[in-house]
């Protein structure tokens, strides 16, 4: 089920990813691909950040990610829960 919250991150990220800095752009497919997967299992808003936030801690530590890739991937995904929370 969509979510308000995850329909909204996931039509800005999709507006981000079209940019001129290839690292921004791979920050935003990466979540872009775990806001798709994660907007699966969401009930509501509260679950889809739940469900992302475990995603994220998930795969940064199984997948083979820069520091710096995984620093920025961190700060684009607060960028985005500020955006669409008020930073709850």
């Amino acid at each position: 089920m969509l979510t308000t919250a995850a329909e909204n991150i996931l039509v800005w990220l999709l507006k981000e990813e079209d940019c001129e800095s290839d690292d921004r752009r791979f920050f935003c497919s990466y979540l872009i691909a775990h806001t798709s997967l994660s907007m699966e299992d969401a009930r509501s808003d509260q679950i889809f950040f739940d469900i992302m936030r475990q995603s994220l801690i998930e795969s940064m530590q199984a997948d083979k990610l820069s520091d710096h890739d995984k620093q920025g991937i961190e700060i684009l995904w607060d960028e985005a829960f500020n955006v669409f929370t008020g930073a709850l």
